[in-house]
């Protein structure tokens, strides 16, 4: 092989795995801001919606002050809504489920069983996981 194909053939390697890290390290940290975006509470949603209006907005004290105390009583309320309708979130998610089974064959229902666990452990979705009652 010539040197001149090893050196081509060198740098386009180099050049995908640098893509595939890239796209691995983008996916990981994206997940991880959006998990800690979910857990950190509605408390610090509103900090941080509230900073971004500050940055974006250029808001004063007294505008920061009151916009804060709007947005903490609005994810608050949310909250409740939230709180208050999640079993019955649930309850249709689960009937949905149910019904999906019933039109399955014995073989894809194995499958779609591991799904929905997969689906519920995961917690990608808010309707399987109850959260805390919201702070009054």
């Amino acid at each position: 092989m010539s040197n001149k194909l090893k050196v081509s053939v060198g740098v386009l390697l180099v050049f995908t795995l640098g893509i595939l890290a890239g796209s691995f390290g983008t996916q990981a940290y994206l997940k991880y801001r959006v998990s800690h975006f979910v857990q950190s509470g509605q408390e610090a949603r509103a900090e941080l919606f509230l900073g971004r209006l500050s940055r974006d907005l250029d808001l004063t004290g007294a505008q920061r002050t009151e916009i804060g105390k709007i947005l903490r009583d609005s994810h608050r309320r949310l909250a409740q809504i939230s709180y208050r309708c999640q079993p019955e979130i649930r309850g249709i998610t689960e009937h949905g489920f149910a019904m999906i089974r019933e039109i399955l064959r014995d073989d894809q229902r194995e499958k779609f069983d591991r799904f929905q666990k997969r689906f519920q452990q995961r917690g990608r979705h808010r309707m399987f996981r109850q959260p805390p009652p919201p702070s009054q």
